[in-house]
């Protein structure tokens, strides 16, 4: 998939006109400001810029181009967007290298009619559960799990009679093939040769649709005492249980108004949330959560709420699910306040200064409704919705949810259950990394366990040095003045290397507390025309390094300050990830999706990092099983760029990665400094004063930025 054509598409496009259909836009000289439709605001922060065909929300900092805006507003993944924008556009896919237009329309036009029989067969389910005699047993059934009959309908619930062929005989004679009814999992092909016959019978029918609403499976529950008690429908070339959520189409608007996420475990704990106005809520089908199920989730909200069965096996689809979230959401780099060393606050003539480690920390949330022993999430709504409601408003954080789950079966009055309390929960401790908070679960575990304070900190101090550490520390001068700042550049504030750390490869950049007077107080003082070239001229020295002089034949790429546009800056360091994988952790804690103008590089940008965050071991594999096909002319380029340089070692692939990642966002940082100096002066002239506040505020966030850009560049040296 050649960028050009992503490029043609976002000229033939207006996002002006793409986020209009979504929020309602108010125009502000040459920009356009509403609601943010991803995030929960009373006063406007998300500004669409025409000129530039992006969008930038001030509130919750997500930004993008019209490919990004309809990933998120529909719930979307990369390729998904590309082709209902492409057909909006009115490009042509058919034509692109490697697209085998024939077979492509081939496959689109049996699962189109896949989907139609599909919705065939759910439109007869429904109409069995509302007119067959023999649907009574299914209908009382609904009604004692209390559902109403505008749920029922809403949902297209159904009921499939307890015949042998009954949908078989009815999708035949709509024209439909007895392979197709087996293609779609509605029919199976008996050994005895005696026809099809059908897959669901005498079950209560939930259709199961994608995120757009169209129904590509179904869940059936056995009435009486037929087994398995429920039946998903077979893998097929709609369906994949693994990857779909239940009640997500119905789910998606409420969960990025919410940011959370809410997933129970059946169909009718998820109904029941929607009836009663939880309706960010989502089912697991088969009760495992998946990879692919935070992918989804993910692009919608910041926050997961688990709400499984509280039984034994709920409680270890609960810790699977929490694991799995761990695994799959992004990450990022904050910085972790160290003690200073005793030798080096002895004679120290500068002042006492801090020691920072850098740390992973997930970019989400993920929290615990505890429900009552033997209770059903339905059953808590059907019974008792202030219990629901008090559980939704004080779910139990990740941590707290660990010391109940791995305490469940321990009796904490016994010496020897103490003791396996303390082995069990002291490493989860040990993940905080906020020390306040570690300290104070170090306190809840020893009144728990009954024991001295102290006995407990020694060891979890003696587990954290044994844990092999992944971050990098570094010395930041207490006071982030100039003095120090040029100070670093004789050995003050040096980098220094974590004694446990690989050998081979640097520390990763710190990001290091600046903007502070020497009292301790942010300065609020704006950027000025002439402090913006003073950066820039300070960065010059620093970002010299990133050069790549020329090979041995003359044709070296010069990645110098003047040398490449931003969009040749992305290609090198997406070809550099595309090489050298384990670059990733040098560069996620400086730059995001976010600070990527070219809509194919940022993807492959996401894309790359989030299978190094999760440890993918399918790196090995060939580059084209592994990228979306659409993405692969673009990794083609991003390589060639780095083949046209000169061979770097580990020390120096590490230096150009962070430093050419630093410049992209240094670059996006200076164009959000110039759209809010825009958008502050058209607010000073209508004068909206709380408008104008609010934006100077956001500006002295870039500005902190900057100079935090500015020192970790000059620290690198």
């Amino acid at each position: 998939m050649s960028s050009s054509i992503i490029e043609t598409i976002k000229a033939r496009l207006d996002l002006v006109d793409e986020v209009g259909q979504v929020v309602k836009l108010q125009k502000t000289g040459r920009a356009f400001k509403a609601l943010c439709p991803f995030h929960n605001e009373r006063t406007p922060s998300f500004y669409v810029f025409p000129e530039s065909q992006h969008w930038h929300c001030f509130g919750c900092h997500e930004s993008g181009d019209i490919f990004t805006f309809v990933q998120k507003a529909q719930g979307l993944d990369f390729p998904e967007a590309l082709r209902y924008l492409a057909e909006k556009a009115g490009v042509s896919l058919d034509e692109q290298p490697g697209y085998d237009a024939a077979q492509q329309r081939e496959l689109a036009a049996q699962r189109e009619r896949l989907r139609q029989l599909n919705e065939d067969a759910q439109l007869w389910f429904h109409q069995a559960l509302l007119r067959l005699r023999e649907a009574a047993p299914a209908r009382a059934y609904l009604q004692s799990r209390g559902l109403t009959g505008e749920t029922v309908i809403a949902f297209g619930l159904g009921y499939a009679p307890d015949s042998r062929d009954a949908l078989c005989r009815y999708l035949l004679s709509q024209g439909y093939s007895e392979q197709e009814l087996v293609s779609a999992g509605l029919a199976r092909e008996p050994e005895d040769g005696q026809g099809l016959y059908d897959y669901f019978r005498n079950r209560i029918i939930f259709p199961i649709r994608d995120p757009r609403g169209q129904v590509i499976g179904f869940g059936g529950r056995a009435l009486g005492d037929g087994q398995p008690k429920y039946l998903n429908t077979p893998q097929t070339a709609l369906f994949e249980k693994n990857s779909v959520l239940y009640a997500f189409d119905r789910a998606k608007e409420a969960i990025k108004q919410a940011n959370q996420v809410i997933i129970v475990e059946g169909y009718i704990d998820a109904i029941m949330a929607h009836q009663y106005g939880t309706r960010q809520t989502v089912a697991c089908i088969g009760s495992a959560i998946t990879e692919k199920h935070i992918q989804q989730i993910k692009k919608l909200a910041r926050r997961i709420t688990l709400a499984l069965d509280p039984d034994a096996a709920g409680m270890a689809a609960t810790e699977h699910g929490i694991q799995e979230a761990l695994r799959s959401l992004e990450r990022t780099i904050v910085p972790v306040p160290l003690p200073v060393p005793r030798q080096e606050r002895r004679g120290q003539a500068g002042g006492a200064r801090a020691i920072i480690r850098l740390e992973e920390e997930v970019d989400a949330q993920i929290d615990v409704l505890l429900l009552p022993a033997g209770q059903d999430p339905d059953e808590v709504i059907r019974q008792n919705p202030a219990r629901w409601e008090e559980a939704l408003a004080h779910p139990l954080p990740l941590v707290d949810y660990y010391f109940v789950a791995k305490t469940a079966d321990l009796d904490l009055r016994q010496p020897r259950d103490q003791a396996l309390a303390a082995r069990r929960l002291l490493p989860i401790i040990g993940m905080i990394s906020d020390r306040v908070k570690r300290d104070a679960y170090v306190r809840k575990l020893a009144r728990m366990i009954h024991v001295d304070e102290q006995s407990l900190y020694n060891e979890l101090q003696r587990s954290l040095r044994g844990r092999h550490p992944s971050v990098a520390e570094i010395v930041v001068p207490a006071e982030s003045g100039r003095r120090e700042v040029d100070g670093s550049r004789k050995g003050r504030g040096r980098q220094r290397q974590s004694p446990q750390a690989p050998a081979p490869l640097p520390a990763r950049p710190a990001l290091a507390q600046t903007g502070l007077d020497p009292s301790g107080k942010a300065k609020t003082e704006t950027l000025s025309p002439a402090s913006s070239a003073e950066v820039e001229d300070a960065r010059a020295g620093a970002l010299a390094g990133a050069r790549v002089s020329a090979g041995p034949d003359g044709k070296g790429l010069a990645l110098d300050r003047g040398g490449l546009d931003r969009v040749e800056w992305e290609d090198y360091l997406i070809g550099l990830l595309l090489q050298h994988p384990g670059l990733s952790q040098h560069v996620c804690g400086i730059i995001n999706d976010g600070d990527f103008i070219g809509t194919d590089t940022r993807e492959l940008y996401h894309f790359l990092n989030s299978l190094y965050q999760r440890g993918s071991s399918s790196f090995h594999q060939p580059l084209e099983q592994l990228l979306p096909s659409a993405l692969l002319e673009t990794a083609a380029r991003a390589q060639r760029r780095v083949e046209a340089a000169s061979p770097l070692d580990g020390a120096g692939l590490i230096k150009a990665a962070t430093q050419c990642a630093t410049r992209l966002k240094r670059m996006r940082l200076m164009q959000l400094n110039t759209e809010l100096r825009y958008l502050i002066q058209e607010a000073r002239e209508a004068g909206d004063l709380a408008a104008v506040h609010e934006l100077e505020h956001q500006l002295q966030e870039i500005h902190r930025q900057i100079r935090e850009i500015h020192l970790r560049t000059n620290l690198q040296g």
